[in-house]
């Protein structure tokens, strides 16, 4: 067996190993039971449970994108501002600047 069918190998293997473990982790989290009772019930150590748990949780973190694309709409309308019987209405595209300035004023 070459060394890339070795690797393959054992790749799928843990993966598959992965998998068993998340569904384990599921089962327990889905049972309503304490881990402790969980791992007693299904002959588990809590302590190869956890590890379990922060393996999952690893391979789970390496898998997720780095980055999360936001599509933000852009803002139409106006932004209110009311104070006692003061009644402000601006433009959603202001600039920062004026926005904190005016405020701090009103404060």
């Amino acid at each position: 067996m070459g060394t890339k069918t070795a690797m393959a190998i054992a790749e799928i293997k843990q993966e598959v190993r992965l998998t068993e473990w998340a569904e384990q982790i599921q089962s327990q989290m889905q049972s309503g039971l304490s881990v402790r009772s969980w791992c007693a019930q299904n002959g588990i150590n809590p302590k190869t449970y956890y590890y379990r748990l922060r393996r999952v949780r690893e391979e789970c973190v390496e898998a997720a994108p780095a980055v999360v694309p936001l599509n933000v709409p852009k803002q139409s309308g106006s932004i209110h501002i009311v104070k006692n019987d003061l009644q402000i209405s601006l433009p959603a595209d202001i600039s920062s600047d004026t926005l904190v300035s005016l405020v701090h004023e009103l404060c």
